[in-house]
């Protein structure tokens, strides 16, 4: 009875133990692929830089996670990896503003879904915290290329604080690129459709609650600005989380499409004296261009697939809307919101660039614009020296469907596996059928 007690009382021990001694060889492991990778050479493709421009017959070279040397003719060190890249192209990872990947695994189930809170106003809401490394959606997003994201919560008046994280990582805090670079705030419509009920008609009638949730807002942002200024003690972090939107360290990103409404939102931000903002949908934003530019206030395109927004618009007005703003001189961002799409990214530029954006530049709109508006402008978007090795081989052209087809990938200069749960599925039953099993028969 005491031997057995004993060896109970060293289960514990034992446990604590062994997990250590599994976490230090996992450690050293991962540590000793990052100190033994050698510099790599992606030799003789196309490169687009992201920035608009392009180096035909070019050369990159990346180590210890940064490149290194990019241009027509490189110096290569002696034990460089070199890999022929011929006939193909080099693109900077594209980067997804305004998701939820990692939030939302299946909608169907409650567990699942941790991209709201309850309550209308939640500015210290963090995404990073609930952000999940190990979603199956990740890996089916990164095939496209997609390999950076903004997570952004959604709901109520203030959703929280969006986060920007690499899309490959054994952790969220490994996966953290900047954390909490902006707040997040559905502004509130002032005019609502309203359908009849006995004659089908639609009419635009004021919303009953817009005055209420304005001066929530207003009271808000007050109360925030003041204890910016005071900082009593206990802290209160719902008005802590609006501090570095009056210090200009984190940018107001306002969703909706209606000119109207940012319209008032921009009058909104400059009573509390907010300088970074950006728009967010933007159905409308031709209509505000001129001030949009002389604002220097950044356009996010939700979606370019899309129907219009009344229905006696142009049927093209959503494919046409990024190249009246770039005309126009507005800084214009593309992105995907719904998560389950997000892997379609550089197509919603493709069709940008079929209506009127040039080509480099609907690449930028999901590159090097996404970066600065996240503030990670030297760091991700464009291919340059000092900049992180992410970034991406395709076959062709990464912005048409036919033609983007990835054969590797980089994040931070480490291999990114693309095999996502479609390509375990398509491999899966290619090897039956292929074996010629057959489906039993069922009565």
């Amino acid at each position: 009875m005491r031997t057995e007690l004993n060896q109970r009382r060293r289960w514990p021990q034992l446990l604590a133990l062994t997990l250590w001694a599994c976490a230090a060889v996992c450690t050293h492991a991962q540590e000793s692929a990052l100190a033994t990778a050698r510099p790599t050479a992606l030799l003789g493709g196309t490169l687009h830089l992201g920035n608009g421009e392009v180096i035909a017959n070019g050369s990159l070279l990346f180590d210890q996670g940064r490149i290194v040397a990019l241009g027509a003719r490189i110096q290569l060190p002696a034990n460089a990896e070199q890999i022929d890249l011929v006939g193909a192209h080099v693109y900077p990872g594209l980067i997804l503003l305004d998701s939820t990947l990692g939030l939302i695994e299946v909608e169907a189930v409650r567990a699942t879904l941790d991209n709201t809170e309850f309550g209308e106003l939640n500015p210290n809401v963090r995404s990073a915290d609930a952000y999940n490394v190990d979603s199956e959606l990740l890996p089916v997003t990164r095939f496209n290329g997609v390999l950076s994201a903004q997570i952004a919560p959604t709901g109520g008046l203030i959703s929280g604080r969006s986060s920007v994280m690499k899309l490959d990582a054994w952790t969220a805090e490994e996966a953290l690129l900047r954390a909490d670079d902006g707040v997040w705030l559905n502004w509130p419509q002032r005019l609502v459709t309203q359908i009849d009920e006995n004659t089908l008609e639609a009419a635009l009638t004021e919303n009953p609650e817009y005055a209420r949730q304005m001066g929530e807002l207003e009271d808000l942002f007050a109360q925030a600005s003041t204890y910016r200024r005071a900082a009593p003690s206990p802290r209160n972090l719902k008005l802590e989380a609006l501090g570095p939107l009056f210090e200009g360290t984190a940018r107001l990103y306002v969703r909706t499409d209606y000119a109207a409404d940012f319209d008032a939102a921009m009058a909104f931000a400059e009573r509390h004296q907010i300088s970074a903002m950006a728009w967010v949908g933007a159905a409308e934003a031709e209509q505000l261009a001129a001030r949009l530019v002389e604002s220097n206030i950044p356009v996010v395109i939700s979606a370019v697939h899309r129907l219009p927004i009344y229905p006696d618009s142009p049927f093209d007005q959503a494919y046409q809307l990024a190249a009246h703003l770039h005309q126009a001189g507005v800084t214009v961002a593309l992105t995907h919101s719904y998560y389950m799409n997000a892997r379609n990214l550089a197509f919603q530029a493709g069709s940008a660039r079929t209506y009127g954006v040039p080509a480099e530049q609907a690449l930028a709109m999901i590159t090097s614009v996404p970066a600065q508006l996240l503030g990670l402008a030297d760091e991700l978007g464009t291919l340059k020296v000092g900049a992180r090795a992410t970034l991406f081989v395709s076959e062709g052209d990464v912005l048409e469907m036919r033609g983007n087809r990835l054969t590797r990938a980089y994040i931070d200069g480490m291999a990114v596996n693309l095999q996502g749960r479609q390509q375990r599925l398509y491999q899966r039953y290619r090897e039956r059928y292929q074996r010629g099993d057959q489906v039993p028969a069922t009565d």
